[in-house]
């Protein structure tokens, strides 16, 4: 009879226990930072469904098919982990010799945190298992059995003597394998370059690239902008080695071209390979995100340059050992000190995200402020005198904050260069103390002179019969004043110009919509035949009858010089002269609001019908000869359309599909009803289809009730009750 040494098992256990939390500890980093990878998807995820209306159902059901993948996910998480705390310890006790076959053990099959090494469904073929603990259903061929080498041996004895029956010999865990998932496992332990094995989950964690190094603050680091994302800039900062690195892949890609099939393919999603660019004719270390296999193409993070390419399965190749013992190169950066402005205006970011890819490629000095997340906040300098963050503010697409704010603050302010039509920036020679002095305090704060007070005798106190101290000597007129000091001066102002004739209900017409307010109300031009011109006399100036010709003379370059500024604030009703500024013209506009403090005036452009405010130093007195023209934009309303919704969103959603459908286009009118000043029509397009119909096929919140056409032919009179 022979016995264990217990102190030498006790201490093989001792090691073989903390190899073993060795390795738990490792998997559940791999785990953690597989969950993060989950989490940034499920941004993304939502990010895809933040789109156009016409984009979403396509993106929504993307998002729905990349939703089950991470149910599916979360749920073998949860049920690995109910297989660790359901796994029973076995002792292995030493006994005494004996001629029958010792127990041997079972385990269940978790290895849980393999399989989070590898996040993919778990009713995919792509499913992948260890090559240690993979074995194929029960069948008529025996099973094999894996028996450790001598070196491999856990338990040492002290004595030699000792049969081996007296601890279990068999140490391989048997795995119950679903038939629908052998075709994974063999394609995993296929994939080899070079015979070095490639997707095996535990080869892809010993392959995974180290981390990067932490760049300390206030330091100043050289690096080479690579790829803008919105606000994100990647920014290398050892450029020697991502270029050699970039040297060394192609040669060895080209020498060795390994295909991969699209099982490997799938097992191969969250895993690092390469991937060769025929267009820059280099290879490039990236992370598989999706492979998607209706289109045979696969979505890639280049982890060196910080891009998000698709591009042809035959393209990507498993990452080689040699490859992977330096991190990422790209490091994610945002630009600190600035706050970009969006007021979620597509446009402005637009213009933001191209300003900032202009400078890719180029070299820069980056000072990093904060390094505590991922992704870092560091000032761009491109030159001694340019800042990159600095740009952006005096450009004037972000506001300056922190560091930037307080050096704006103390540095002095220089005056910014003025911008607009020539005649209203003033001459480069201009300076206030050439202007005029006043002696009325009136005219010098309004610009307006009361020109009949020399007219009015000052020492007239009222009454019928009473005269001033002069009697009949006093020329001047004897009236009394306003005790708040308004006198009998007035200023004639175009109040309001001759309305677009309302054709009658029942007629068709051909109508361009100019302006779309809300889902059922919008502005239209009435296109009516060209009028022949009339011949001029030489020196006879006449107004213009139509509008192309009526913008057209406004915008002459004389024209546009002798418009005259206001001499008083424009009042409500008031048909004035407006600068739009997207184009810098001026158009017809009647006065809506005015406000003193900030000198704004709300306008609504009348032959047009769109509103907006201005500067009061954008309106200009409207000549005579421009009020001649009838108001072009007529108010209508889309019959029988209604909104079964309250949400403001909706209503904004269907005044966009409205905008798609008939903004800037020339369709068919059919006046319904008419009132005081504006029609209820239907349009079609020239297909001869219902505007309102396509509407309410488009938005589910819009409906179309019966309507009829109001005939007011017969009606005498109507009454305008204010």
């Amino acid at each position: 009879m022979s016995f264990v040494d217990l102190a030498a098992l006790a201490t093989h256990r001792r090691s073989e226990m903390e190899a073993r939390i060795a390795v738990l500890a490792g998997k559940c980093d791999q785990a953690q930072s597989n969950l993060k990878k989950l989490k940034l998807q499920a941004q993304c995820l939502v990010k895809k469904l933040n789109c156009n209306p016409t984009e979403l159902k396509e993106n929504f059901l993307t998002g729905m098919k990349q939703l089950d993948e991470f149910i599916y996910m979360v749920t073998d998480f949860n049920l690995s982990v109910g297989r660790i705390e359901e796994t029973a310890s076995h002792e292995f006790t030493p006994v005494q010799d004996a001629s029958h076959t010792a127990l041997q053990p079972s385990f269940q099959a978790s290895n849980l945190f393999d399989v989070l090494s590898d996040p993919v469904p778990s009713t995919s073929m792509a499913m992948a298992f260890p090559k240690q603990i993979v074995s194929k259903p029960a069948s008529n061929k025996q099973k094999k059995k894996k028996l450790p080498k001598i070196e491999d041996v856990l338990i040492e004895f002290s004595s030699t003597s000792c049969s081996q029956e007296s601890v279990p010999q068999d140490l391989s865990i048997e795995v119950k394998v679903e038939p629908d998932y052998e075709p994974a496992v063999d394609a995993v332990n296929n994939l080899t370059i070079k015979d070095e094995p490639s997707s095996s989950p535990a080869a892809v964690d010993k392959w995974n690239l180290p981390e990067q190094s932490v760049l300390e603050t206030d330091m100043v680091y050289q690096g080479l902008i690579m790829h803008v994302d919105g606000k994100s800039l990647w920014i290398i900062t050892d450029e020697i080695r991502a270029t050699e690195l970039m040297v060394s892949m192609r040669e060895y890609y080209l020498q060795s071209d390994v295909s991969l099939s699209r099982a490997q393919l799938r097992a191969l999603s969250y895993c690092y390979c390469a991937y060769y660019d025929h267009d820059s004719d280099c290879s490039y270390r990236c992370m598989l995100i999706a492979y998607l296999e209706d289109s045979d193409m696969a979505e890639l993070f280049l982890v060196d340059t910080g891009e998000v390419r698709f591009a042809p399965s035959a393209v990507v190749r498993p990452l080689a050992r040699a490859f992977c013992s330096q991190p990422p190169f790209a490091r994610c950066c945002y630009l600190a000190g600035v706050d970009l402005i969006e007021h979620h205006s597509p446009e402005l970011m637009k213009k933001q995200e191209d300003f900032l890819k202009s400078y890719i490629g180029l070299q820069c000095d980056i000072e990093v402020d904060d390094n505590t997340s991922e992704t870092l906040g560091v000032y761009i300098r491109l030159s001694a005198k340019e800042l990159l963050n600095q740009m952006l503010v005096d450009r004037g697409f972000a506001t300056p904050i922190g560091k930037l704010q307080s050096e704006a603050a103390a540095a002095p302010v220089e005056a910014s260069p003025v911008r607009g039509p020539p005649e209203m920036v003033p001459d480069e020679d201009f300076s206030l103390s050439d202007g005029p002095e006043y002696e009325d305090p009136l005219e010098a704060v309004t610009g307006y002179h009361n020109r009949d007070e020399i007219d009015i005798c000052k020492h007239y106190k009222g009454g019928a019969d009473r005269t001033c101290f002069k009697g009949a000597r006093c020329k001047k007129k004897h009236i009394m004043k306003h005790p708040d000091g308004w006198t009998l001066d007035k200023i004639e102002v175009p109040g309001k110009g001759a309305a677009t004739p309302l054709p009658p209900p029942g007629s068709w017409h051909k109508a361009r919509v100019s302006h779309v307010g809300h889902f059922d109300h919008l502005h239209v031009q009435l296109v009516t035949a060209p009028a022949a011109e009339e011949k001029r006399e030489f020196g006879r100036v006449l107004p213009p009858k139509t509008l192309d010709s009526l913008v057209r003379d406004m915008n002459s370059p004389a024209a546009r010089s002798a418009h005259r500024k206001l001499k008083m604030a424009p009042a409500p009703g008031e048909l004035v002269a407006a600068l739009y500024t997207p184009d810098e013209q001026w158009y017809r506009a009647v006065v809506l609001a005015h406000t003193t403090h900030d000198q704004s005036v709300q306008v609504r452009y009348v032959d047009y019908g769109n509103e907006l405010w201005v500067r009061e130093d954008q309106i200009r007195e409207l000549d005579l000869a421009y009020t001649v023209l009838p108001l072009q934009a007529v108010h209508c309303k889309l019959a029988g359309v209604t909104c079964t919704s309250s949400d403001p969103d909706h209503w904004l959603s269907a005044k966009q599909t409205l905008q798609k459908l008939a903004l800037d286009r020339e369709l068919d009118c059919h006046i319904v009803g008419r009132g005081y000043d504006e029609l209820e029509i239907e349009l079609y397009d020239s297909e001869g289809y219902s505007v309102a119909d396509k509407l309410a096929a488009l938005n589910n919140t819009i409906k179309v009730v019966e309507y009829d056409v109001v005939d007011d032919t017969d009606v005498p009179q109507r009454i305008v009750v204010p």
